[in-house]
């Protein structure tokens, strides 16, 4: 790939480690009430870079941070908001598919190579591997990388096709791990593909939910992740409107 020759009359007024520990920081404040101004502050520190860096930092920071799974949404909305108003002179260094990406378009090529990449790699756990403190920790960044790749997708930054993709991908491996996961995605993005397979007359959905019909008898499934494959199925077939959760009400019984 071609490199770009950044100019040296460029200025970074702000040094970047300090601009990395202010974004840290502000990260950590993020809240629905002060969304706006902590997203204007964020901005201002990735707008102080014209060759990217900042903006793959960022990409880095929300990902030490998205396995709060109340958070996804939040940092969902950051994302959309930075690929909006990130200055469009900021560029890359390096050509992709033969130009270069500049502003909200490599803030979005940044983000979701990340995404891509922490999909694959997976997030199964070898128990006699880890510590288990550790184990809970890589599982719960993974489930934060499915609520987020999912409200990620409610914003229309992740295609339709890659959603698919996912989906699919979690179906090949019906293990306790992606059958969770499979379920928390299918809780955030069913409605919306239900909804574009209808205006679109496609059919994509319904194998999906056959397979985890089948899956929700399966003896190789804790009774756990067979309740929550039958809380999405119900959900579905009540238009997506939540009625009482198998899966909670199991839980309660486990703790009688």
């Amino acid at each position: 790939m071609q490199a770009l020759n950044i100019p040296r009359k460029i200025e970074f007024f702000i040094p970047f480690h300090l601009a990395q520990c202010k974004i840290k920081a502000l990260l950590n404040k993020l809240t629905l009430k002060k969304f706006d101004s902590i997203s204007d502050q964020i901005i201002f520190y990735a707008n102080n870079r014209r060759d990217g860096c900042m903006l793959r930092e960022i990409v880095r920071l929300i990902f030490e941070s998205h396995d709060e799974s109340n958070f996804c949404a939040i940092y969902a909305q950051l994302c959309f908001r930075l690929m909006e108003r990130v200055d469009h002179k900021i560029i890359a260094i390096k050509k992709f598919r033969n130009k270069f990406l500049q502003g909200g378009t490599l803030f979005k090529k940044y983000l979701l190579d990340r995404c891509e990449k922490d999909f694959k790699k997976g997030w199964k756990v070898n128990m006699m591997s880890y510590e288990n403190y550790e184990a809970i920790k890589i599982r719960k960044q993974g489930l934060g990388l499915i609520r987020f790749i999912g409200e990620l997708f409610k914003l229309k930054i992740i295609a339709k096709k890659t959603m698919h993709e996912c989906i699919e991908k979690l179906l090949k491996l019906p293990e306790e791990e992606e059958m969770e996961s499979l379920c928390i995605l299918m809780n955030i993005v069913g409605k919306q593909l239900d909804y574009i397979e209808s205006n679109n007359n496609e059919q994509r959905m319904e194998p999906y939910f056959e397979r985890m019909k089948e899956l929700s008898t399966s003896p190789n499934l804790s009774n756990q992740i067979k309740f929550l494959l039958m809380d999405v199925i119900d959900l579905r077939d009540n238009a997506w409107k939540p009625r009482e959760s198998r899966s909670e009400i199991f839980k309660l019984n486990s703790n009688v």
